[in-house]
């Protein structure tokens, strides 16, 4: 999301007019996400992706009609035709995608102005939670003449910037905005007089890999890859190079514990435990088991990974509910062998917490043989 913004601020530097779409509701499988945006350029340098296909070109098409006219539009874009060797489409869902024009002069009028995407990306650098809120239609008998596409930046703790023109449906609105905003998830807000799609600017996931060793190459690369703000750390200087780690955003040599104690870690914070030796792992997991991490995983074999937390709870008095947060031996199984495949399976866990998804981890047996001992006793 941030690269969208950072791209649209860009254009609207260079006086550029663009149109701007975002999918505000999904039923069904499709092959974006409620959230997802995309800008339209008028002589094609478009930006992003709301899906590809036939529906993305439905999008294109009115994303130009809205260029010309200044108008607010949403797209349905029905994916439910039915399977054929013939059909186009490769999902079988439901989209709706608003289009809004987008230009440096608007000030007072429908679009995201500048100062507003300020407001946003200064907030997201600053890991500030915010949200956007779009008014995306208006039935006929709403009591404004306001057209949609009226905003508001919104957040937890302070007034909003701008408006969404409801009257007195307005502080209700912001209200339930900032509701959705401390969900920290996409939602459409339906009232009757209008809907209200609340944009939850989420900050880019950190994974945070302790050790720079031959797993940690290829899993900074698919982190990077899936949009993770990735920091990698290691005692050794030459390990963390730039060279060896390019798409990370941090490269941190320094003592292994001390590291991991003095960076800064929340709610979406990833940290993976990758050191050059067990006993590295374990300090750097004592110093990350009590953080309001949104995930931790350590590497090992079952056995090792037994006999180290039997150690913790024995000899150093550590609560075993505790250990049941650590995904340890780390990822899912996919039978891998080789340090791109293991990074390959580390990443789809890492995946997997972040979206709540289905998928068994290797650690949920550990955690299950474990609870049934908790209650045989």
């Amino acid at each position: 999301m941030e690269n969208i913004y950072a791209e649209l601020t860009r254009m609207l530097e260079a006086g550029e007019t663009v149109a701007v779409a975002t999918i505000v509701d999904v039923r069904g499988s499709v092959p974006r996400e409620v959230g997802a945006k995309m800008i339209i350029h008028p002589l094609g340098r478009h930006v992003g992706t709301v899906g590809g296909g036939c529906g993305e070109a439905d999008v294109l098409r009115t994303a130009l009609d809205v260029l010309q006219t200044g108008e607010p539009a949403t797209v349905h874009v029905d994916l439910t035709e039915d399977i054929s060797m013939q059909a186009l489409g490769v999902c079988g869902g439901i989209m709706d995608v608003f289009v809004e024009r987008v230009a440096s002069d608007i000030q007072a009028e429908i679009g995201t102005v500048p100062g507003m995407l300020a407001a946003l990306r200064e907030s997201v650098l600053n890991r500030e939670p915010v949200a956007l809120a779009t008014v995306v239609s208006r039935t006929a008998a709403s009591p404004t003449t306001d057209r949609p596409g009226q905003q508001a930046v919104i957040w937890l703790d302070r007034e909003p910037l701008g408006s969404l023109g409801l009257g007195a449906m307005e502080a209700q609105a912001i209200e339930d905005a900032r509701e959705v905003l401390r969900g920290r998830q996409h939602k459409l807000l339906k009232y009757e007089e209008a809907s209200v799609f609340v944009e939850v600017q989420r900050r880019a996931p950190e994974l945070i890999i302790a050790g720079g060793g031959h797993i940690a190459l290829p899993l900074a690369q698919l982190a990077s890859m899936c949009d993770f703000s990735v920091t990698v750390l290691d005692d050794r200087p030459s390990f963390v190079t730039e060279e060896r780690f390019p798409t990370a955003r941090q490269r941190i040599s320094g003592p292994l514990r001390e590291t991991v104690a003095g960076l800064p870690m929340d709610q979406d914070t990833y940290i993976v435990l990758v050191t050059r030796g067990h006993s590295h792992d374990v300090e750097c997991l004592l110093e990350v088991l009590d953080r309001p991490v949104g995930y931790i995983g350590m590497i090992g074999s079952q056995r090792r990974v037994d006999a180290v937390f039997q150690l913790l709870v024995n000899e150093m008095g550590i609560d075993p509910l505790k250990l049941d947060r650590v995904y340890a031996p780390i990822g899912i199984a996919i039978g891998a062998r080789t340090p791109a495949e293991i990074a390959v399976c580390i990443m789809a866990e890492v995946i997997n917490v972040l979206r709540n998804g289905p998928a068994t981890s290797i650690s949920e047996r550990r955690r299950e043989r474990d609870r049934r001992r908790r209650e045989a006793r």
